[in-house]
């Protein structure tokens, strides 16, 4: 500062005053937010916001291929979509636990669950999963839902057409859209009020009711007449995203944070293994020597053997060369010192830095145990499926729960439900009754060192902390099946003369820790 500025600076001290501009052109102390500050130190920084969906006009596609090229050709991002499509969906996951109760109780007043009916429903859910895509790609919803959530992590967004059909199974059939379906260069203002926005046309309170979709994909190269854009209705479509901003109409990838770092990291990484296997092939240099006389052209010595017209050179092996052949040059060794010693830890901190970006825990990421230990890794676990199970809960409210209601008001009503004993179709007036008793189970895990769970859940059963069912759950199962399994094994023991009742062993239970531990 100035003369005048120091003066006007104590001046404000003395009476107490603050200038309105300090700390906003680096002439004084921030009052307020330091991160709303501008000055020398932050001019580099951003200093206007716009719309979520402004900021997408443009970077929407580019993210979009840049992320498909990161999936596609980056270790790291493959890694990515496989933890995805296994951990949000699994196997057979989410899976339908229906637990409708029996008009009239038992005798002692208790409800019954009505076990027939929900086994019923189940296993005709599970038959029109087999073939629920009407492309045939997919022999299983499971299948097609990890496509699904594959896309939407990688895209962003994923779109799924419902066709409703009575030749199809159960009346109901699906089909796989890509988001380059979904026109991104359509923003119209219509006259009845609504807006279409980036190919999604919703009313005045942004919700949509419509999507204007490309009958082909733009990217195709052979495709018998040109693509056209139809008007579909919200209700034919499931545009499925993770909104991120009030007013997104959009998804935007995943993998939005890392794409430029993930970038980096894998050039850098491609660089260092090229710079060690020049290193190990201990390559030379043919320079001129000035002690020598003159010589003619060196290249000529070389004539030989060229390579794009350039001189060449080649070595194998425990071959000695003979270099008398090329007078008036000497033999400079190269060894270059690579891979330093410092890549290892470096490489590992971008790893981190990548891993933090995708909410995922870096071992899982890369696949390096070796600073892992069972308390560690249980800390990032539990962090990690937290996040795991908060995704889960969003597949299964914004498409599978929806899409089973509309299946099962279909099936219903159709009368496609019968009872594979009696062929007798569930009522279609009980739908309610149904829907009120249906969840989905999302995939739970198994621990390094399930001992010490079983130990734990032992302690909580006989404290009466938890239940079984809940045990069950958590690992994504139902009790139910598990007593028909338990009670069919019972019958099939005692039928072959073996005792259907081994003797417990006693679950050792770990101390109380210490006040010092």
């Amino acid at each position: 500062m100035n003369i005048a500025q120091r003066i006007a600076a104590a001046w404000r001290g003395l009476t107490g005053k603050r200038d309105p501009y300090a700390g906003v052109y680096g002439t004084g102390a921030t009052a307020g937010f330091a991160g709303g500050s501008v000055g020398r130190l932050t001019a580099s920084l951003a200093t206007w916001s716009g719309s979520v969906n402004s900021d997408n006009d443009v970077a929407l596609p580019i993210m979009r291929a840049r992320s498909r090229a990161l999936c596609a050709n980056n270790e790291h991002g493959k890694r990515f979509l496989s933890m995805v499509a296994t951990n949000v969906v699994g196997r057979r996951n989410p899976k339908l636990q229906v637990r409708a109760m029996m008009a009239n109780p038992d005798r002692s007043g208790k409800p019954v669950l009505d076990k027939s009916a929900n086994d019923t429903i189940e296993v005709h859910w599970e038959r029109w999963g087999r073939r629920a895509d009407i492309t045939g790609r997919h022999k299983s919803l499971y299948s097609l839902m990890r496509t699904t959530i594959k896309a939407v992590a990688r895209d962003g967004e994923a779109l799924v057409r419902v066709v409703r059909n009575r030749r199809l199974p159960y009346g109901l059939g699906l089909q796989l859209l890509e988001a380059d379906r979904l026109d991104d260069a359509r923003n119209v203002r219509l006259d009845n009020g609504n807006t279409i926005r980036q190919g999604v046309e919703v009313d005045s309170s942004l919700r949509p009711v419509a999507y204007w979709i490309r009958t082909a994909h733009p990217g195709e190269n052979y495709t018998t007449q040109a693509a056209q854009i139809e008007r579909v209705p919200v209700g034919e479509i499931v545009h499925l995203f993770l909104p991120e901003r009030a007013e997104q109409v959009r998804g935007v990838t995943w993998l939005h944070a890392v794409i430029v770092r993930a970038s980096v990291i894998h050039d850098f990484e491609e660089a260092a293994v090229i710079a060690a296997r020049v290193g190990a092939s201990k390559m030379a240099t043919l320079v001129s020597d000035p002690d020598a006389p003159p010589a003619g052209n060196v290249a000529d010595g070389m004539a030989e053997n060229r390579v794009n017209n350039i001189p060449q050179i080649s070595a194998e092996a425990g071959e000695i060369l003979d270099f008398t052949a090329f007078p008036g040059v000497k033999l400079e060794s190269w060894n270059p010192d690579y891979p330093h010693a410092n890549f290892e830890p470096f490489l590992k901190a971008c790893l981190r830095g990548l891993a933090a970006g995708m909410d995922v825990a870096a071992h899982n990421l890369t696949g390096d145990m070796t600073d892992v230990n069972y308390s560690s890794a249980r800390i990032a676990e539990l962090a990690e499926r937290e996040i795991w199970m908060t995704l889960q809960d969003w597949f299964i409210e914004s498409f599978v729960m929806p899409l089973y209601e509309e299946w099962l008001a279909l099936s219903l009503l159709s009368g496609a439900i019968t009872f594979d004993g009696s062929g007798k179709a569930l009522p279609a007036d009980k739908l309610q009754k149904f829907l009120n008793a249906s969840r989905f189970q999302g995939r739970r895990w198994s621990w390094v060192d399930p001992s010490k769970e079983a130990n734990a859940n032992e302690t909580l059963l006989a404290n009466g902390l938890t239940s079984r069912t809940r045990i069950s759950a958590e690992q994504g199962e139902e009790f139910d099946d598990i007593l028909d399994e338990l009670a069919q094994e019972k019958s099939q023991m005692e039928a072959a003369g073996l005792p259907s009742s081994p003797k417990a062993q006693p679950v050792a239970v770990a101390p109380a820790p210490t006040a010092t531990e």
